[in-house]
């Protein structure tokens, strides 16, 4: 297995499409806070309707509307469904399977470099907000977030933003269920982009939960830690990604030898 993933690691990273969006994610965050913060001197945030003020300690969970947006329905769409079908689709593939691996580990190992790869990029937006924040937010001792009581120092502060940006990786890993179960499928690149999009935008027309979670990640998230939110919504959500998962091993392990 460990063969596999650093195979997967050579492929992905050769990439130019990998370097292009590891450079959006490096250069977004700057511009977020370039035209939020400097052109139109946007000094807070909302949650549900509350004002809080920007400050060093909050500024890593209060940027991410735009990047989830940009993140969930554009980049990773691309980017996943590019990483799982381009190989299939052009018979890449039947060289990797005259070799002693079992089928299955094939896809695990590439779900596993994948998702080590966007866990990277979104460890790279964290640290670059933070650094904004510590760079060109005023600094305090202590800071306030939605529904929470008490202040929380830059102890605590770094915890909740961690959390914060866990949940984020939950919710977009969802993507890479639903564009691994239509890479499989259909095969093509184009349809696995597109296809997961419609999927999303259809299912946030039918469930209002699903809308909350995907259109609005940052607020779920918000109220998660702040204890608002109905758990069961997300952990539905989960189980409903781990299914498609599972779904698509089985075809990938069924299917593979004749689609490749």
């Amino acid at each position: 297995m460990l063969r596999i993933i650093l195979s997967e690691f050579g492929r992905i990273f050769s990439k130019k499409s990998t370097k292009i969006i590891f450079l959006i994610t490096g250069l977004f965050p700057v511009l977020i806070f370039y035209f939020f913060q400097q052109r139109w001197g946007i000094d807070y945030y909302i949650v549900n309707g509350v004002n809080y003020s920007l400050n060093n300690l909050n500024y890593p969970v209060t940027q991410m509307l735009e990047y989830n947006f940009l993140f969930l329905f554009i980049i990773l769409p691309l980017f996943f469904s590019e990483s799982l079908s381009s190989e299939i689709d052009s018979g890449g593939y039947k060289m990797i399977l005259l070799r002693p691996f079992k089928k299955w580990k094939l896809l695990v190992g590439k779900w596993i470099v994948l998702m080590l790869t966007y866990f990277s990029m979104l460890l790279c937006v964290f640290l670059i907000n933070f650094l904004i924040g510590n760079l060109f937010l005023p600094h305090v001792k202590f800071t306030s977030y939605y529904n929470i009581n008490e202040n929380l120092n830059p102890f605590d502060s770094m915890v909740y933003n961690l959390k914060f940006y866990l949940i984020i990786l939950i919710v977009h890993l969802a993507v890479l269920s639903i564009i691994s179960f239509l890479s499989i499928a259909f095969k093509k690149t184009i349809i696995a982009f597109f296809g997961s999009i419609t999927l999303m935008i259809g299912g946030m027309y039918i469930s209002l939960p699903l809308q909350n979670i995907l259109f609005n990640t940052p607020d779920v998230a918000y109220s998660i830690l702040g204890g608002t939110y109905e758990l069961l919504n997300m952990l539905i959500f989960i189980l409903v990604s781990f299914s498609i998962f599972g779904v698509a091993l089985w075809m990938w392990n069924k299917r593979i030898g004749s689609i490749a």
